[in-house]
């Protein structure tokens, strides 16, 4: 049973639950392709490479036969769990019913675990048949002693250009700015007035079409080491988050403990980068 109820014992001041500040949707899930219904712990993503045409030199001659090549990206899934218990005399003592309070709240912790399994693909190992794959140095844009700054939105954007992985070829580009990164570009001088009016849209909350060719994601829960927050610019056909079972909920009796209500919620998911060219780690001093 959850040891924090009594604090939600009625007082002559409270009346209802009020869930406090957090992040309650997934914010990855639509940046990214969704392998939907895995069976099985795992599921392989199979990758054309880039052929290379040759030149016809000799009248008459043999067709060539150039092979495709192939490799093989796995998408692995890891199951996530949240639960509680309600005594029925900790009901009776509330004024409303408690369930579906819960319920949302265990929902949302799933939603940002899905964020966190897209971030750590984006920037860990990538599962394949020829072993593990890092992001390679070449992807990842250095700290510098600065923070997120224009420049560095700028070297991001040129190595999707220079990768063939932008809007030329149909790409949708995600970048998952932090809040110390936001207040960064509001102090960059360097700044055009449009982008500057764009990064105020993004303070104020509103609706912003694109930063630098990239459609702007809020993050709070990519990764920090020390000083340096490291935050990721990706295509969306470079990540891929797949699920067995989406997020599953269920409140009922529990005969085992006193046919008190068990509250409880899960989901089966995984994810994993699908091409390095298509992601770019940029490293930001956040103090």
């Amino acid at each position: 049973m959850s040891q924090q109820i009594t604090e939600a014992f009625v007082q002559a001041f409270a009346a209802n639950f009020r869930h406090v500040a957090q992040q309650k949707t997934s914010r990855f899930e639509n940046a990214v392709l969704l392998e939907p219904g895995i069976v099985g712990t795992s599921k392989s993503i199979n990758r054309l490479g880039q052929r290379t045409a040759t030149r016809r030199l000799t009248r008459h001659g043999d067709t060539p036969i150039n092979d495709q090549p192939h490799s093989t990206r796995y998408l692995d899934l890891f199951d996530w769990e949240d639960g509680d218990m309600l005594d029925d005399q900790d009901k009776i003592r509330m004024l409303t019913d408690p369930q579906s309070d819960y319920i949302q709240a265990m929902v949302a912790s799933l939603n940002r675990a899905k964020d966190d399994v897209v971030i750590g693909a984006l920037g860990g190992n990538a599962r394949a048949t020829a072993g593990n794959i890092a992001l390679p140095s070449g992807q990842k844009i250095a700290v510098g002693g600065t923070g997120l700054t224009r420049a560095k939105l700028i070297s991001a954007r040129a190595l999707f250009r220079r990768n063939e992985a932008d809007g030329e070829q149909g790409e949708e580009l995600f970048l998952a700015y932090h809040a110390t990164g936001l207040s960064d570009l509001l102090s960059d001088t360097s700044l055009t007035n449009s982008e500057y009016n764009t990064v105020l849209d993004m303070q104020a909350g509103r609706p912003v079409g694109s930063l630098f060719g990239f459609k702007p994601i809020p993050s709070e829960r990519q990764s920090k080491v020390s000083s340096t927050r490291y935050i990721y610019a990706w295509a969306k056909s470079g990540v891929s988050l797949g699920w067995g079972e989406d997020i599953f909920t269920r409140v009922g009796e529990d005969p085992g403990k006193g046919f008190n209500t068990r509250v409880y919620a899960k989901m089966s998911v995984g994810a994993v980068r699908i091409e390095e060219e298509k992601v770019v780690e940029i490293a930001c001093n956040d103090p």
